[in-house]
């Protein structure tokens, strides 16, 4: 079963369209400004990832708390209130694969794949007197279906890819001095 803690953004998939190659003959300005632009690439990746992953994570955790009311976690040793599920979304870092990068938000509850992916409803095992289980215990009672709030806003989200590859694009030119 696939663990829906965490879920991944990448800028491979905003980009594979888009395919850039430069052959550059000279010594002007216009060549120098393009290198300064290929060696710009993984910065500016980097950050508009880090940009569009805050989003996801401001936008599921306003979505999380439409959707699940009521349904809060709190810390291991922690005495303070429960936290509303809304608040446990996260942004990880960007990580480079080859020429992909991936970045990760997660969430900070530990059941929250409870909430996406559903479950079965169980009798709790109850024992004896005598220390052992109970007849009728640990048995099927009903069963809380699944939510899959991220699937449906990743699949919402998709269409915002050319947007997010245009904004990749007008982040490296504009590192490398270029006007938009």
């Amino acid at each position: 079963m696939k663990d829906m803690n965490f879920l991944r953004y990448s800028a491979g998939r905003c980009l594979k369209e888009m395919s850039i190659k430069f052959d550059i003959t000279g010594d002007g300005e216009f060549a120098e400004a393009m290198e300064k632009a290929m060696k710009q690439f993984p910065a500016s990746a980097e950050k508009v990832l880090r940009k569009e992953a805050r989003n996801i994570a401001e936008d599921l955790g306003t979505r999380v708390n439409a959707e699940a009311k009521g349904h809060h976690w709190k810390a291991k040793d922690s005495e303070e209130e429960p936290v509303r599920l809304a608040e446990s979304f996260r942004q990880g870092k960007v990580i480079r694969s080859g020429t992909n990068y991936t970045v990760a938000v997660t969430t900070k509850a530990p059941h929250y794949h409870l909430y996406e992916e559903g479950h079965d409803l169980v009798t709790h095992n109850r024992k004896n007197r005598w220390g052992k289980g109970k007849p009728g215990t640990g048995r099927k009672v009903g069963k809380v279906y699944a939510k899959k709030t991220v699937g449906k806003y990743m699949a919402r989200r998709s269409e915002y890819s050319e947007a997010i590859g245009q904004e990749l694009l007008n982040s490296i030119l504009e590192d490398a001095g270029f006007d938009s």
